[in-house]
């Protein structure tokens, strides 16, 4: 057994001795950079903004806050009941028909419209149309928010005079 351990490790001494040998030295024409130059010229490159760009690739800026709300998001509303919020809904009346009742609001646009129950608004839609109240489900954007939405019921103040 020792003969075969000492025959094994004459194999490999002669292929270890060629891995030892040393590096050829660097050529004198060319002096050798230290680590601390070359570190240093990194972080100025990065600091440049040559060294690192982003791409989205359709996905949303990881450094926008999640908690603003969709009206400071940018770009238009569309015309009409579906760009009008539920924050933004005033109850001017509400109707009955034969079909039910039906809702007179005030938009932003200080125009009246008419909504009767399933009209999608901007941010949610209208849920009931009661005798004397809407109710409307708000689609939230919130990643705390236990449900995606809540429920929002608005009344018509009817003043009576004397």
């Amino acid at each position: 057994m020792k003969s075969s351990v000492a025959g094994l490790f004459a194999l490999l001494l002669p292929a270890a001795a060629g891995l030892a040998q040393a590096p050829p030295a660097p050529t004198p024409a060319a002096p050798a950079e230290s680590p601390g130059q070359t570190m240093l010229e990194a972080d100025e490159s990065a600091m440049a903004g040559r060294a690192y760009s982003y791409d989205p690739a359709g996905r949303r800026d990881p450094f926008r806050s999640l908690l603003t709300r969709m009206e400071n998001r940018g770009g238009q509303r569309p015309p009409g009941i579906a760009g009008i919020s539920v924050d933004d809904i005033v109850v001017q009346g509400i109707w009955r028909t034969r079909s039910g009742h039906i809702a007179q609001i005030r938009g932003t646009d200080n125009r009246s419209y008419l909504l009767r129950a399933g009209d999608l608004l901007y941010d949610g839609e209208v849920t009931r149309v009661a005798p004397n109240e809407v109710t409307f489900r708000q689609n939230l954007n919130d990643p705390q928010s236990v449900k995606p939405f809540r429920d929002v019921t608005k009344q018509l103040n009817v003043t009576v005079r004397p």
